[in-house]
């Protein structure tokens, strides 16, 4: 009996021991599992602000690249504000925002970081950056089916509606001089091809109002279709004839053909001397420049404004620009490229302008598709096919999105959302302070 007591007495403070270890233990996972669950609550809230935040920096991005004064910041407080909203609204709240792009222009990455309560009075720290990715897509399609007398030189896009340049030269500045007295002219249809034709006239097989495919005006890039607004149609019934424009069917008062046709001397005659700078670019295109970039895009089969925008990504204008990796010039092409093209100086506009439009020229017609024309202009064609599209490389990622941005259609750069193809979401990783 007084051995079991015994054994008894000298078991009890084991057995305390075992149940304030297991005790403490508890209480130490209870609080790790705290601790645990605040960090993915804050990551899950630093996720969605920052995706938020980039889906609003994407819709503004018409509005973003029209700045010309970096000075001004209202696009920056709307994209604050939606973070703001998405973070308070996931219980978290917004401390930083930053742009990592830094000088670069437009921006294409947002990134965040934000606070939450977490266990016993601490706060939790988690940060994700949000960056707009280039879609599969590319702009209207530069390249006819090449049928008999069909139109097959370059096209770009006006009010997204596909056309030679020289007609949307001309447009445009109708289009400006319309604007002036008040009336918006909207291109409702430009180029069509007979295939898209025949789908029209297969709809609607009606000659007087549908031609029938290889009938067609719109088969030569040189007819518009402008939608009804406010006061257009008599506008262009007084004046659209200034412009080379002319009204082909009494009974379609928004039918206008090009007269002057789609030569590429039109382009670049007298339209492209300094005193009458070309029109359809962007005002962040120097005047002095904006021949050499009509010239070298409809020469090497780009929409101008694609080699305007890649200009502009590339040097910001500026022929003296050297890279730290010894890309030259205001195209910035590395010696060993600008050996293979003939060209002998890369710091030479009158070259290198050219030169880029050729050889954006070539990826174009050898990948079909204009982002992924621009990827191997930045990583080289041998990354686009080893990846079989866009390289996973964040600067040519960046770089394919801010030149579609400048482009003027952000459309093109794909969704932002969460799980989306067209953004990439970095964590920033969570502190427990």
């Amino acid at each position: 009996m007084n051995g079991s007591a015994g054994q008894r007495g000298q078991a009890l403070p084991i057995v305390v021991m075992l149940c304030a270890i297991l005790m403490f233990g508890g209480v130490g996972v209870f609080w790790m599992g705290r601790a645990h669950a605040a960090k993915a609550q804050a990551q899950t809230a630093a996720d969605l602000t920052a995706i938020s935040a980039g889906r609003r920096l994407r819709e503004l991005l018409p509005q973003i690249v029209a700045v010309t004064g970096r000075h001004r910041v209202d696009w920056r407080a709307q994209v604050r504000a939606t973070a703001d909203q998405i973070a308070r609204g996931n219980g978290a709240r917004l401390t930083r925002l930053t742009w990592p792009d830094g000088e670069r222009w437009p921006p294409t990455t947002v990134q965040v970081t934000v606070m939450t309560a977490g266990p016993a009075g601490t706060q939790v720290l988690a940060g994700a950056r949000a960056a707009i990715g280039p879609g599969v897509g590319g702009l209207p399609e530069s390249w006819s089916e090449g049928a008999a007398g069909q139109y097959s030189g370059p096209l770009v896009s006006r009010d997204g509606k596909p056309m030679c340049p020289a007609v949307a030269a001309a447009f445009d500045r109708m289009d400006a001089a319309a604007h002036g007295s008040g009336v918006d002219l909207v291109v409702n249809s430009a180029f069509r091809s007979d295939a898209e034709q025949a789908i029209l006239f297969a709809r609607h097989p009606d000659p007087k109002w549908v031609a029938p495919p290889g009938r067609s005006r719109h088969r030569y890039s040189t007819e518009l279709d402008i939608a009804a607004s406010a006061g257009a149609w008599a506008w262009l019934a007084d004046h659209a004839t200034a412009f080379g424009f002319t009204q082909r069917y009494a009974w379609e008062p928004w039918h206008y053909g090009y007269l002057p046709g789609c030569s590429i001397a039109e382009v670049t005659s007298e339209s492209m001397s300094p005193a009458a700078p070309v029109t359809g670019l962007p005002d962040w295109v120097p005047v002095a420049y904006r021949p050499l970039i009509i010239e070298g895009a409809t020469r090497g089969g780009v929409p101008p404004i694609v080699l305007a925008a890649l200009v502009q990504a590339e040097s910001g204008y500026n022929r003296w620009a050297v890279s730290t990796v010894g890309a030259q010039g205001i195209a910035q092409f590395m010696p060993a490229t600008a050996h293979g093209m003939g060209l002998r100086d890369p710091f030479d506009p009158a070259q290198a302008i050219p030169a880029a439009g050729r050889l954006l020229g070539g990826h174009l017609r050898q990948f079909g598709s204009i982002p992924l024309a621009l990827a191997a202009y930045n990583a080289g064609p041998g990354a686009v096919e080893r990846y079989g599209g866009i390289p996973p490389y964040a600067e040519t990622r960046a770089y394919v999105a801010r030149i579609m941005a400048l482009a003027g259609d952000p459309t093109m750069i794909g969704p932002v959302s969460a799980g989306a193809a067209g953004v990439t979401l970095v964590r920033m990783g969570d502190l427990l302070a």
